[in-house]
């Protein structure tokens, strides 16, 4: 399984949006949207403004640009979440490859400084949060109906399920920018343990018992 991407662009200038937008999210990440300029922007893009405003005619539409490659990337992401097999595994999988894709500084740089602007309650981050939650409705419907199949503890909590998901991968995006020599690999077996911790329909008492005896 891996993370989702963008359709290559396919005209010359789709690629020179799409070098806009890489070299923009390189300056927000790195500045921060606010503080980032267009001449910066147009400087990192190795582009002069009358070149990029023919791309985008101010700072806002880049943002909103940005922020529909985002949802675009979640819905997929969201999308192999459906895809068959077992539900513990297709969330660590889909965890780890949406850790590989914020590995690079860029892309967390970008995703951590979405956070700020989504604690701070800006224009910018309330249209994050609305990709996100959009996000979060998804996964929730996928553990509803995993819960009435019985693939999930029927008692789970969904709701404080899907915030300890979103939090643990919150907290490793940003501790993996701040540790980078750590590979995400090392993380896997942990990762696996504790959603089939969280999720995980639980076995019996007289079912633990008797493979306990089993096994002595």
């Amino acid at each position: 399984m891996e993370f989702p991407s963008l359709p290559a662009p396919a005209t010359a200038h789709e690629q020179r949006r799409q070098q806009v937008l890489e070299a923009a999210r390189l300056c927000f990440s790195r500045s921060g949207f606010h503080s980032t300029s267009m001449h910066q922007i147009c400087a990192e893009a190795q582009m002069s403004p009358g070149a990029l405003y023919r791309y985008f005619p101010s700072k806002d539409s880049i943002i909103e640009a940005i922020a529909e490659e985002e949802r675009v990337l979640a819905t997929a992401c969201t999308q192999q979440l459906l895809e068959p097999g077992c539900l513990v595994e297709r969330i660590v999988q889909v965890g780890l490859e949406y850790l590989r894709h914020t590995r690079d500084r860029a892309t967390g740089g970008l995703t951590l400084e979405i956070w700020s602007e989504s604690v701070r309650n800006t224009a910018v981050g309330q249209r994050f949060c609305e990709i996100e939650e959009t996000v979060r409705a998804g996964f929730r419907r996928l553990l509803v109906d995993a819960r009435d199949r019985g693939e999930i503890n029927p008692d789970t909590d969904l709701d404080a399920a899907l915030m300890l998901i979103f939090a643990l991968a919150d907290g490793l995006v940003l501790h993996l920018q701040l540790r980078p020599e750590i590979a995400v690999e090392t993380i896997e077996p942990e990762l696996r343990k504790f959603v089939h911790g969280l999720l995980a329909p639980r076995q019996p008492a007289a079912a633990v018992t008797a493979a306990g005896g089993r096994a002595g």
